[in-house]
């Protein structure tokens, strides 16, 4: 601590290291303050350098702690040096835009927290169908949820269809962002157990609400033929064999639609031996 002789003097002057100390910040970050312009040394000394600071001075570090857990960048809080008022004069404006930017935020760790839980069920539901090797048909109802979606030509390339560049690009263009399995979509039940489907509707659930001219589809609201295919897509048709005998069997009639969630697939993994499809077939009771 250092004392002046002056009858101007404002008390006694600490150093860097005293103020460090004092206010549990490290001598670093009192340089980078001052650098910025945010907190200058009140004396300092030409033979050697040294800082010193009054207690007043010393008093403007909590307040930039404090703006500093609000939210403020410490380059914002460059006005709490150049007024006695700090924010006070320019609270609404100022305020209100880091309200708007703390919004943003939100919205932006919310989406990613809801995309990452999605990420999270997929590879759990994935796990348990492979390690129990769910592969038996059952009827599932599944609620109604909307989808963005695009239709493309399918070329039998599930590589291509799933990781998908033109619509990820398409994605992007619309400021869409979007969770969860990448779901396609197609038209023709005994199409696809043929493996003759030629068009595909690639689909995703979007975060948030949709906006822009993207299109949408809404799937659910009823009832579902729902069995696993694990492995390698190539052999997908023959689960399709299996769930058109078993409605048979069973008196379900499937309507002219299926549906494919990939839960485990290139975006995860690249052995196809660790893929695992949901297949999905609307469809309902019929008398026998």
């Amino acid at each position: 601590m250092k004392k002046t002789q002056e009858s101007s003097n404002p008390g006694p002057m600490y150093s860097i290291g005293e103020v460090a100390k004092i206010c549990n910040v490290s001598r670093k970050t009192l340089r980078y303050y001052e650098q910025l312009g945010l907190l200058k040394p009140d004396y300092v000394c030409f033979e050697n350098g040294y800082r010193y600071y009054t207690e007043q001075t010393m008093n403007s570090i909590p307040v930039i702690k404090y703006y500093k857990q609000m939210g403020f960048k410490l380059q914002e809080m460059k006005l709490a040096q150049n007024t006695d008022n700090y924010f006070y004069q320019e609270q609404e404006n100022i305020f209100l835009t880091k309200l708007d930017e703390l919004k943003q935020e939100e919205r932006r760790i919310r989406n990613s927290y809801g995309a990452i839980a999605e990420w999270l069920g997929m590879i759990r539901e994935g796990n348990i169908a492979t390690s129990n090797q769910l592969q038996e048909i059952n009827v599932k109802y599944f609620d109604e949820e909307t989808y963005v979606y695009m239709e493309q030509e399918f070329k039998r390339n599930y590589m291509d269809a799933v990781i998908n560049i033109p619509w990820v690009n398409y994605l992007e263009s619309q400021k869409c962002e979007i969770m969860g399995p990448v779901i396609l979509g197609f038209e023709g039940c005994e199409d696809e157990e043929e493996y003759r489907s030629s068009k595909v509707k690639i689909m995703q659930k979007p975060v948030g609400q949709v906006e822009g001219n993207i299109p949408t589809k809404t799937i659910g609201g009823q009832f579902f033929l729902s069995s696993y295919h694990i492995g390698d897509v190539s052999m997908i048709n023959k689960q399709y064999s299996k769930m058109r005998a078993w409605a048979k069997e069973h008196h379900y009639q499937c309507k002219d639609e299926v549906y494919e969630r990939h839960i485990v697939d290139y975006w995860s993994t690249m052995n196809v031996d660790s893929f695992v499809v949901e297949l999905l077939i609307p469809a309902k009771k019929v008398k026998s």
